[in-house]
C-alpha cells in the first residue's frame, strides 16, 4: 500500500523529481528514494475507520481527514485552496455511496509555517451535519509514548515504482511505531549520492512514526494518525510530511494533535453545531476581546501617521472609502507603522489585530507581512501571508486576522511590510482593528 503525503522540497535540491497530485494544483510531492517505495499495508475492514474522510474536488481525491464532530473535519493545512467536499462514509471510492458535504470553511492553524510544514493542522467546518452514522475519532491532549503501536489510513496511491500513479479504490490501512522526536531529528541518509537529514526540522508539534518498509505516502496528507482501542480509536497525528516512503532512515512526520488541542477543541466548541460531549465544550471559558482601536482611515493614515511610513493615503480607492496603498515592488519594502499604543493602567495578555486588505499583482514570492513589538520591543514577531497559499488578487478580503501573546503588556506598535521584486507588487488596506484580552 502506498499511502498519501505531500514532501517538503524548501530545504531540498531542486533537481529532485516533483509531481502534483491535483492536477497542477500547488502541492509539492517528493519521492526521492522511488526504489524503496513498497507499503507493506492491507485493505481496511469497511466501516472500521467510519470518521476517515476522503476530501476530494473536481478531479478527484486529493488528501485525507478525519471526522471529529457532525461538522467538522481535522487536516492538514497544507492541503488547504480551492473548492471542495468532504466525503463521508465511502470505503470504496468507485462507488458513489456515503454523504458528499461541501466545506464551508477553511481554518488553518494561526501558526501555520508553510516552509517549515509547522503547525500543520487545519479545521474544515462542513455546510451541514453529516447525515452518515459514523463514529467520531477521539481528539484530546494525551501524548502517546514512544514505542506505541499506530494506525494510518487513505486512499493514496498503491504502485511501488515512483513514475505510476495508480491510486486506491478502497481505504487501506498501515501499522507504525512512535519514535522520540529527538531520533526523528537525527534521521539522516546519502544513498542517493546527496546527503539529505531531518536535523533542526522536527519540532514539538511534530511527532514521528516508522516500521520496516511501512510507512504512509502521497496522496493522502491531512489523514489520521490514531492509537486502535476497542472503546473508541484516539487520533495523535495528522498526515504531515517526510522524506520518500517507507525508506529505511526517514520516518514519517505527522502534526502532533496533542501540542495543539486547546487549539482545536476551543475552535470546535464555538463553531460547531454540535461537539462532542469529550470535548466538555461547558467547562471552556472564552475571555472576550475587548477593542483597543478601530483605524478606517477616513482622515488620514490616523494611528498610523508615522514620518518614517512610505505608504500613500487615498480618499477612495477600488470602490472603498479610505484607503492606505503600500507599494512593495522593485523599490524595495514598503512600511506603515503605527505610533505606540499605551494601556499601562489596562495590561493585556493577548492581542488580535484584524484587517482588510485588497492584493495588486502580489506573487508568490511577494510577501504581506504583519509584525508588533510589545513593551517597547521587548517582545516583537511577525506573521506574513502570500497569494501562493493565503490570498488571490484583486479582491477585498475583510476577515484576516492574527492573534500573539503576551504578558501584561503596557503598549503595542503594529508594522505592516509589503515586499516585492516586480514594479507593481501592493497591498491596500482599507482597515485595522486591535483587541486586546485580559
Amino acid at each position: 500500500m502506498n499511502l498519501s503525503r505531500v514532501f517538503l522540497v524548501s530545504h531540498l535540491f531542486a533537481a529532485a523529481s516533483s509531481t502534483s497530485l491535483r492536477g497542477g494544483h500547488k502541492h509539492r510531492d517528493l519521492n526521492l528514494f522511488g526504489d524503496t517505495r513498497i507499503i507493506n499495508g492491507e485493505e481496511a475492514t469497511e466501516g472500521r475507520y467510519s470518521y476517515a474522510v476522503s476530501l476530494q474536488d473536481k478531479w478527484g481525491h486529493f488528501c485525507g481527514g478525519s471526522l471529529i464532530a457532525p461538522d467538522v473535519v481535522l487536516s492538514a493545512a497544507h492541503c488547504a485552496g480551492g473548492e471542495y467536499n468532504a466525503v463521508i462514509g465511502r470505503h470504496n471510492l468507485t462507488i458513489s455511496n456515503g454523504d458528499e458535504v461541501p466545506v464551508k470553511v477553511e481554518m488553518k492553524h494561526p501558526e501555520y509555517d508553510s516552509d517549515a510544514t509547522d503547525n500543520d493542522f487545519m479545521l474544515l467546518f462542513l455546510e451541514r451535519a453529516t447525515n452518515e452514522e459514523v463514529d467520531f475519532v477521539h481528539v484530546g491532549p494525551e501524548v502517546p509514548p514512544v514505542g506505541t503501536k499506530v494506525s494510518v489510513m487513505g486512499w493514496g496511491d498503491t504502485d511501488i515504482e515512483y513514475d505510476v500513479k495508480e491510486a486506491a479504490t478502497a481505504l487501506m490501512e498501515v501499522e507504525v511505531v512512535t519514535i522520540s522526536n529527538e531520533e526523528c531529528d537525527a534521521s539522516s541518509s546519502n544513498k542517493t549520492g546527496w546527503e539529505y537529514d531531518y536535523n533542526d526540522q522536527i519540532t514539538d508539534n511534530m511527532i514521528c512514526a516508522k516500521d520496516t518498509l511501512e510507512d504512509s505516502c502521497q496522496g493522502d496528507s491531512g489523514g489520521p494518525l490514531v492509537i486502535r482501542t476497542n472503546a473508541g480509536d484516539m487520533q495523535v497525528g495528522v498526515v504531515s510530511w517526510g522524506i520518500g516512503c517507507a525508506h529505511a532512515d526517514f520516518p514519517g512526520v505527522y502534526a502532533r494533535v496533542s501540542a495543539q488541542y486547546d487549539w482545536i477543541r476551543k475552535n470546535v466548541c464555538e463553531h460547531s453545531t454540535s461537539p462532542p460531549a469529550s470535548f466538555a465544550c461547558e467547562d471552556l471559558v472564552t475571555e472576550e476581546f475587548s477593542t483597543i482601536i478601530e483605524e478606517d482611515f477616513t482622515y488620514g493614515f490616523g494611528v498610523f501617521n508615522q514620518p518614517e511610513n512610505n505608504a500613500n493615503h487615498y480618499v477612495t480607492a477600488m470602490n472603498r472609502g479610505g484607503v492606505v496603498r503600500l507599494e512593495g515592488g522593485d523599490e524595495g519594502v514598503s512600511v506603515m507603522k503605527s505610533s505606540l499604543i499605551s494601556f499601562a493602567h489596562n495590561p493585556f495578555l493577548k492581542f488580535r489585530a484584524s484587517f482588510s486588505f485588497y492584493a495588486i499583482e502580489m506573487e508568490h514570492s511577494d510577501n504581506l507581512c504583519l509584525g508588533y513589538e510589545v513593551d517597547d520591543g521587548a517582545i516583537t514577531g511577525e506573521k506574513c501571508w502570500s497569494s501562493l497559499h493565503a490570498f488571490e488578487n484583486d479582491k477585498w478580503y475583510d476577515d484576516f486576522s492574527f492573534e500573539f501573546e503576551a504578558s501584561d503588556a503596557s503598549n503595542l506598535r503594529l508594522v505592516f511590510t509589503v515586499e516585492g521584486d516586480d514594479d507593481v507588487d501592493d497591498v491596500l488596506i482599507d482597515s485595522v482593528t486591535i483587541e486586546g484580552q485580559v
